[in-house]
This record gives structure tokens, sequence and C-alpha cells, in this order.
């Protein structure tokens, strides 16, 4: 077995990390914590993330109680 070129194998890492952010910068925007919890509950009820995504969102922004 050969192996994978470390380039390969972060590529995709980094690409999914930066659309991540994107998406944390526009949840920041929101003034109101109700209404970035719901953010992030229609971006993933749209699948534009996945579950474990969604719940490192509501952690790093505190919206566990929101």
């Amino acid at each position: 077995m050969s192996a994978r070129p470390i380039g390969e194998i972060l590529a995709p890492i980094v690409r999914r990390c930066a659309a991540m952010a994107g998406l944390q910068r526009l949840i920041a925007d929101i003034p109101d914590a109700t209404r970035r919890k719901e953010m992030i509950l229609l971006a993933r009820r749209g699948n534009l993330i996945t579950d474990e995504e969604a719940s490192l969102l509501i952690e790093a922004h505190q919206l566990e109680t929101a």
C-alpha cells in the first residue's frame, strides 16, 4: 500500500473548515441567541451541515439553553 500525500488528505478538511468559518461569522452577526440557534438548526435541516457540526456550532456560541 502506498502512502497518500498529506496535501491530498488535508485539502478536504481545509475546505470544510473554510466553509464552517463563513457560517460561524454569519451566526455571530445575529444579535439574538435564539435566532442564532435557529440559524444553526435551519442549516442542519437544509443538510448544509452535519449533526456533529451543528452541535459544535451550538457549543461554540454557547447556545445550549437558547
